[in-house]
């Protein structure tokens, strides 16, 4: 076999299990500095399992997530798009979080897992807020929720609402970027935050994802995982 042909096996097996795909090809930095492989905890896999099976079930992803802190939730969803964007072909994503230093801290750890990665593909446009990969005319893009049409004009497949109940305009948000992803097979809306007491959109919207009312499942993560 040839070692073309032996990286296209490896990233069709790849392509088709993100838990494989991160411990194989994603680098995370751990609390003491070192860089390691993403093995998927007990949180990021209750969190893998719901959101395969609601795409199993649907097509496409539609989600909002109630979280402890450092449980790994965002590092997951990260890598999940990550793993999206860099193994097919027009597939954007974009990150929307509450403030500009979780913005920095979220591309960050993108850009890690690419720079870490063996198989990554070619990189064109690359900055602080935008990874681009030409050849396979997908990308990824940062934002934060201080600006009301942030994110509005982009074309977007894939959608990681961070920290939502924090964001300061959420209902623009909500109405604007949320809906700018399409009803269509393998687009994904994933937004999680930790609690903000109650009221606010992100927990009414919880609430009527607890209900069944709407696309959108409630999935909640206990703190003590």
């Amino acid at each position: 076999m040839t070692s073309s042909t032996a990286r296209l096996a490896t990233l069709q097996a790849l392509r088709t299990s993100f838990p494989d795909f991160a411990s194989h090809c994603l680098r995370i930095k751990t609390k003491s500095g070192a860089i390691k492989p993403l093995v998927l905890n007990r949180a990021q896999l209750y969190i893998h399992g719901r959101l395969e099976e609601q795409k199993a079930k649907t097509g496409f992803v539609r989600a909002l997530l109630l979280k402890g802190r450092q449980q790994g939730a965002s590092t997951y969803i990260g890598g999940r798009f990550y793993h999206r964007t860099s193994l097919n072909r027009g597939i954007n994503a974009f990150i929307l979080t509450h403030e500009q230093d979780a913005t920095d801290n979220l591309f960050r750890m993108v850009s890690r897992y690419h720079d870490n990665n063996s198989l990554a593909p070619q990189t064109g446009a690359s900055n602080a807020k935008e990874l681009n990969f030409p050849r396979l005319d997908s990308g990824y893009t940062v934002g934060t929720a201080g600006t009301k049409a942030v994110g509005r004009s982009k074309t977007i497949l894939l959608l990681h609402g961070s920290e939502a109940a924090f964001w300061p305009h959420a209902d623009t948000h909500f109405a604007g970027v949320v809906q700018a992803v399409p009803n269509e097979p393998g687009s994904e809306v994933i937004i999680e935050s930790t609690a903000n007491g109650v009221g606010g959109e992100f927990h009414s919207r919880w609430q009527q994802a607890e209900a069944g009312i709407g696309d959108y499942q409630a999935i909640f993560v206990p703190w003590y995982w």
